[in-house]
């Protein structure tokens, strides 16, 4: 297939893209920043310089949540990453001759608001707060590619865990000074991936005939903060643990440690399981024995 991608140059993306490479699929990449086209990718600056027909958009564009606090002006540029960047994607789509089959776009578990006590599948109800905003309005967005005859596809992610980049070096970073830390109380529930698990629901989702419309990119055994804490400190030469006061995340972090740090939600992978989807990567134990290879 000819894919066009956006958000091609991120985490995911970049594992995305040499994942389907690899298996013979044709790709375009529309990005920010111009750059000379290689034997297996072709990047463009503006949706008009695609010029072939496309089969399949996959949209992962966005601001990253956690990068830095949430001032008015970064999360302006959140929204307009995700929400505005998807409109225009989907307006392009309704002028095409020739629409794409297939749209999956990237929204998040943030979608469920934060809720510690609440387990979440698929038809869970929308929470409160900015992150589930965001979300709601993201998809929307996206889900507007029906009009044209196109197929939706919502992937709701969690936390993806990488070797390299994403939110575990970002996490363990106490860990490289022998301090095993944690959040506040550390209870709050963690909803991850792996990074190859989460290139592998994309890849499900594109060889479906007929996908559902949301799937939550997740692996079925959420954990706690402080387990991945005490796992990783497992694989870690630490001699001291202590968890950071939820008081000082808010300082650091302000509206951003409330909803995505000090909070969180159980969410589990209904409609991948009912699909039959096989995890390589179910629970944190496997997936860090992958990502901190020879520190058991």
């Amino acid at each position: 297939m000819h894919i066009l991608m956006t958000g091609g140059t991120g985490l995911i993306g970049t594992a995305t893209c040499a994942a389907l490479y690899a298996t013979g699929h044709k790709l375009t990449i529309l990005t920010r920043r111009g750059r000379p086209a290689t034997n297996d990718v072709t990047y463009v600056t503006a949706l008009k310089d695609c010029a072939e027909p496309v089969d399949a958009v996959i949209n992962l564009a966005g601001a990253g949540l956690a990068d830095r606090r949430w001032s008015g002006a970064y999360k302006r540029q959140i929204v307009s990453s995700r929400v505005d960047l998807t409109r225009d994607l989907v307006a392009w789509l309704g002028e095409l001759e020739q629409t794409p089959k297939t749209l999956i776009s990237a929204s998040a578990i943030g979608y469920y608001g934060a809720a510690d006590e609440r387990t979440f599948a698929e038809d869970g109800l929308p929470g409160a707060g900015f992150a589930a905003a965001l979300c709601q309005s993201w998809e929307n967005e996206a889900g507007r590619a029906t009009e044209y005859g196109t197929q939706v596809s919502l992937l709701r992610f969690g936390v993806v865990l990488a070797r390299e980049g994403g939110a575990l070096g970002k996490m363990t970073q106490s860990f490289r000074l022998g301090v095993e830390s944690w959040l506040g109380s550390g209870a709050q529930w963690l909803s991850w991936i792996h990074l190859a698990d989460a290139v592998r629901v994309i890849e499900h989702v594109l060889d479906c005939d007929r996908p559902a419309h949301v799937y939550n990119t997740v692996a079925p055994q959420p954990a706690r903060h402080r387990e991945l804490a005490h796992e990783v400190g497992r694989r870690s030469n630490t001699w001291l643990r202590l968890g950071v006061p939820a008081f000082a995340a808010r300082v650091m972090a302000g509206e951003m440690a409330k909803e995505l740090l000090l909070s969180g939600q159980r969410v589990l992978p209904a409609q991948l399981l009912e699909d039959g989807f096989q995890f390589y990567y179910p629970n944190l134990k496997e997936a860090l024995a992958d990502l901190m290879p020879g520190k058991d």
